[in-house]
């Protein structure tokens, strides 16, 4: 079964420019990081038109206007940017509006569900429940609303879509580990779970061969996430927390990862293959979810296996 349903999409996306040009990407996260690396890469590799979503609008503003700066050494796409707030699901209403209205040919051609929060510093013992839901709201039902406004419509749509989402090698591994905050690990942990049950539901549908499923799961990058006091901004000011104490730790964390470029490169290796499971670096998705089934095959504490991020 597994290599029926790999079969039935891979090669469809980002196998060659030829296979992607002119059709349109939306993306959300992509004032900075992995969504705006993507979206980069969408328009000036694969000449993509990307509708590109963010909270921060001036952000979004800014990288929308230098990406359309690059493109027009070298190709035809374009991008546009939409203001969306992730948790709420009528932001996504009118993001699929926009991207439907604009496309060339009407369809979501990808959709990449990317935005998210680290939550730093927020645990099971240390951590409000504001704290708790905003963490969740962006990373897991952030993500619930995006699938459940663009799965239908791409589903309907006259050609195949990708609908891929940005969980993290966290949400494979046990969660909550020394140096990864437990609301961000939880939140991932979900959002794998959430993917797997899609599969499911698009297999019993058979949607198969009208809507490939990808889950990237990068480790440790070296991208704005770990920048927690740009995140607190976009929180109510009721609601923001001082972390400025934090700004070593962000440091260390984005000298140490991954780039952003490697890890749509091995993104986008994955996607063309049509695997489920995603990477950022080979071996690594194995690596981590290996640590976890070995504690609960082995019937021990989690710690007997847990690996620290710093």
């Amino acid at each position: 079964r597994t290599d029926v349903a790999m079969s039935i999409l891979a090669g469809t996306f980002f196998s060659d420019r030829g296979s992607m040009e002119g059709k349109l990407a939306v993306v959300t996260g992509a004032a900075s990081g992995i969504g705006l690396e993507f979206s980069r890469r969408c328009l000036l590799s694969f000449g993509m038109h990307v509708v590109m979503a963010d909270v921060d609008e001036v952000a979004l503003e800014r990288e929308v206007e230098r990406v359309n700066g690059s493109s027009r050494r070298g190709t035809n796409g374009w991008a546009i940017a939409v203001p969306t707030d992730v948790r709420v699901r009528a932001d996504f209403v009118q993001l699929l509006e926009v991207a439907q209205r604009t496309s060339p040919s009407g369809c979501v051609d990808v959709c990449l569900l990317n935005a998210g929060v680290l939550g730093a510093g927020v645990h099971v013992l240390k951590g409000n429940e504001a704290d708790w839901r905003w963490v969740l709201d962006v990373n897991l039902f952030g993500v619930l609303h995006g699938l459940q406004v663009l799965t239908p419509a791409i589903a309907r749509q006259t050609r195949p879509g990708l609908i891929a989402v940005t969980a993290s090698d966290r949400g494979l591994d046990i969660g909550g580990s020394p140096g990864c905050t437990a609301s961000y690990a939880t939140s991932k942990h979900g959002v794998i779970g959430m993917c797997e049950s899609l599969e499911g539901e698009l297999t019993a549908k058979k949607l198969g061969g009208q809507i490939q499923l990808s889950v990237m799961c990068p480790g440790l990058v070296a991208s704005s996430l770990w920048d927690a006091a740009r995140a607190e901004e976009q929180r109510s000011g009721s609601e923001k927390r001082n972390i400025t104490a934090k700004e070593r730790q962000r440091q260390f964390m984005e000298n140490l990862g991954t780039s952003v470029s490697d890890t749509i490169d091995t993104f986008i290796e994955g996607v063309a293959r049509g695997q489920f499971i995603c990477e950022a670096v080979r071996g690594q998705a194995q690596e981590s979810f290996g640590r976890r089934a070995e504690y609960i095959l082995g019937g021990t504490m989690p710690s007997a296996q847990r690996m620290s991020m710093l």
